[in-house]
């Protein structure tokens, strides 16, 4: 099974949102995966998916703290590495995903419509949405209004220095609230499902990635064995595997005709 959702994030209007078609076979890790690539977060934080009709929240385990601990001994905790979105949301019409607990950014989950499990459906596609997300770490919903407060005032203070925090968000553009563009949201849902640690270590480190330069619609990609990596998605996945880690870039040029 596949499924057409609608993402919507909780407390800001008007509603920041994505229409997205996912796969049903995937984990809710790499759900995490592809609402973060939806949205542009940064993916620092931590997440969970909750089901409140069923009484069941989904997470990355906390060593820290025996079941029952976090969520109350009447909720059912399950592992979002191992457990398949098939199960869950075959059997919901909706949930929230919390996407860090100190903003507490909850979206809203709704299950448009179930698909048939196809090879079109089998890689995550943005369909429609509205508008760029707040900045990370920004305060929650009331910080960010005190955010827009600031940068839509061309006479504050702080809003160059305001502005140019945001760039962290944007790569450089100047943060507009209003900001969505389909086609850049796809091009990082393309390989959003191998956007994790173990994808990294097996391109990144051993041998290393090798594979020919090529130019793209917006960036500078790396072709590797029919897949082309962009600059972007290479540097997200070199921080997967964490600051100081040693890189090296080999470059034989192409041979020139004589």
């Amino acid at each position: 099974m596949a499924y057409q959702v609608k993402v919507s994030l909780r407390d800001i209007e008007p509603v920041i949102w994505r229409r997205l078609r996912i796969p049903g076979n995937i984990t809710f890790q790499q759900l995490h995966q592809i609402i973060q690539a939806a949205f542009g977060w940064l993916d620092y934080h931590l997440y969970n998916f909750k089901f409140e009709r069923s009484k069941t929240v989904v997470a990355v385990p906390d060593d820290n703290y025996a079941p029952g601990d976090l969520y109350g001994e009447d909720i059912t905790e399950l592992d979002a590495r191992t457990t398949i979105i098939d199960e869950l949301l075959g059997n919901n019409d909706s949930c929230v995903y919390e996407y860090d607990f100190g903003d507490s950014w909850e979206h809203e989950i709704i299950i448009e419509r179930q698909l048939k499990d196809t090879k079109k459906n089998s890689i995550p596609e943005c369909l429609d949405g509205a508008r760029h997300r707040p900045p990370e770490d920004v305060g929650g919903a009331g910080g960010y209004e005190y955010f827009l407060n600031i940068i839509m005032d061309k006479k504050n203070p702080q809003r160059e220095e305001m502005l140019y925090w945001a760039e962290k968000d944007t790569r450089g553009r100047i943060f507009d609230p209003e900001y969505f563009n389909i086609s850049e949201v796809n091009r990082r849902l393309l390989y959003a499902l191998e956007d994790d640690e173990e994808h990294a270590r097996k391109l990144l480190t051993g041998k290393g990635l090798t594979g020919t330069v090529e130019w793209g619609w917006s960036d500078t990609c790396i072709k590797v064995k029919g897949k082309s990596y962009t600059m972007e998605h290479l540097g997200n996945l070199l921080l997967r595997l964490g600051g100081g880690s040693k890189v090296t870039i080999v470059v034989e040029p192409p041979r020139r005709r004589i």
